[in-house]
């Protein structure tokens, strides 16, 4: 446990005004009063719904013996004595604060960190995969948290600035060499991972997502390219330049390893001699450290490209060729991204976390030209989230399936019927006489109607939720698990 002083602190952080007693101990820190723990500073990060220094007076009676803040304590803040800090950008302080008092004292570990609109959760899980096959791995990721010792369910894509600086201080007292995580934007907007150095970074691709927080594609371009600041001077990057946004990154950044990741030769790593259908991958991967054969029970072009980006940053790792051609051939996937659910039936079903136009779209048409029958896709939007992307998930639903059914995902605090109406433009404007359209809100009988449509050969998308395991219908929430809610109604279905 590192105990520090305020004065120590001060040294290292950016501030505009102090008031306290700079000889004050202090050991730790977090943004959630909740969290505090004696001797902890309380970081009270101005947030978009609420001010965090109405937090600091709980956080100073759970313990916390200094405030960081973007402003002066309320009037009302009754510790008088407690130091306070004052800073311009209160979120790069916390950052900085963080890595100062969670320092990394053994080795560090290898750490990767992967950023783009699609693939991230894919490349760290194959990454885990490939690291625990040749020694030991940890990651931070949309569906859970791993520190090598215990597994925690994630609450977000990237956790805060702290937890990651406690997450590598555990990875490191644990010597475990190799470490990969999904950086968000949102995260190196808000300066979560500004204090991150990274050892490799992989950029997967750019489509329209998190407008609502962004505004523009330009702001979003902006915030992932911030990630390539956090590089250290050896490290290397991995691009896609089969994106459009790829081809931007690497004509705009400096990098000496900077490692182009493609489907064709004009890339550094590309694959031959592929096979793709329902039921794997089967590939050659060539690379500047040589040719690799895999065999992988995942789908889809676009996974292809994710074990691309695995393949290339453990090579750069040095991890061995074999260990990495056992780990992709005996990875099972990730729970919600295209996870096939099996219980025997004569037609494929596939639950997917897709939740944009354009995800939605990369699945669907790596989909499409494997089915044999007919593609029956169930989607819905989520509530209280970008509405300018409703209309056209409708139209690339529609456009690319031959059966869709306008289900509810997590409406949140809007009404479901409300959401349809806002998807249903984009699903009329490419419906025709060759297609079918179905709306069931309630999630459960649009999967069960779907099966009751679904012949031998044909195959059923399930998008939207992928591995969560709630649904939130206007602001209720309840248990709702999509691969388990297949299994079940396909084990009901064969009594």
């Amino acid at each position: 446990m590192f105990k520090t002083t305020v004065r120590e602190l001060l040294n290292v952080i950016p501030f505009s005004s102090f008031k306290g007693d700079t000889k004050t101990e202090i050991c730790g820190i977090s943004c959630n009063s909740k969290e505090i723990e004696p001797l902890n500073v309380f970081a009270a990060l101005k947030g978009f719904k609420e001010d965090g220094r109405i937090y600091a007076r709980e956080a100073v009676e759970k313990g916390a013996t200094a405030v960081i803040s973007h402003s002066d304590p309320p009037e009302d803040f009754p510790y008088k004595d407690i130091p306070w800090i004052v800073c311009q950008d209160d979120r790069l302080t916390f950052s900085i604060a963080s890595s100062f008092l969670y320092p990394v004292t053994g080795k560090k570990p290898k750490l990767a960190g992967i950023t783009g609109t699609n693939g991230k959760t894919t490349i760290v899980y194959l990454l885990r995969s490939i690291f625990s096959n040749y020694s030991k791995g940890a990651i931070l990721s949309t569906i859970e948290y791993d520190d090598g010792k215990t597994l925690k369910s994630a609450q977000r894509t990237t956790p805060e600035a702290d937890f990651i600086k406690r997450w590598l201080c555990n990875i490191s007292e644990s010597e475990i060499p190799f470490a990969a995580m999904e950086v968000s934007s949102h995260s190196l907007e808000l300066h979560r991972v500004s204090s991150i150095e990274f050892d490799a970074v992989a950029f997967t691709n750019l489509t329209r997502d998190h407008l609502d927080f962004h505004k523009t594609m330009e702001n979003y371009y902006e915030a992932k390219k911030k990630i390539f600041s956090l590089l250290n001077k050896n490290g290397y990057v991995f691009v896609n330049i089969d994106d459009d946004y790829g081809k931007r990154v690497v004509s705009e950044i400096n990098c000496q390893n900077l490692i182009k990741v493609g489907f064709s030769s004009p890339a550094d790593i590309y694959p031959e001699n592929v096979s793709i259908d329902l039921d794997g991958i089967k590939a050659t991967i060539c690379s500047p450290w040589g040719q690799l054969n895999i065999v992988s029970k995942l789908t889809g072009k676009y996974n292809l490209l994710n074990i691309l980006f695995a393949v290339a940053i453990s090579f750069a790792f040095k991890i061995d060729k074999t260990s990495i051609e056992k780990a992709i051939a005996n990875f099972e996937g990730v729970p919600g991204r295209l996870q096939r659910v099996d219980a025997g039936q004569d037609f494929y079903v596939f639950v997917d976390y897709a939740h944009s136009d354009d995800a939605l779209r990369n699945v669907l048409l790596n989909l499409k030209p494997l089915t044999r029958g007919k593609l029956i896709t169930i989607f819905g939007c989520g509530g209280d989230r970008d509405r300018t992307k409703r209309p056209l998930m409708g139209a690339v639903s529609t456009k690319l399936s031959d059966v869709v059914i306008l289900t509810t995902d997590n409406s949140r605090s809007e009404e479901p019927e409300d959401i349809a109406r806002d998807i249903e433009p984009g699903i009329f404007s490419e419906l025709n006489d060759s297609k079918i359209y179905i709306k069931e809100l309630d999630r459960r009988m649009a999967i069960q109607k779907s099966f009751e449509i679904a012949e031998k050969g044909d195959v059923v998308l399930i998008a939207g939720k992928g591995h969560e395991r709630t649904q939130n219908i206007k602001g209720n929430i309840f248990p709702f698990h999509d691969p388990s809610v297949v299994l079940n109604i396909l084990l009901e279905m064969k009594k």
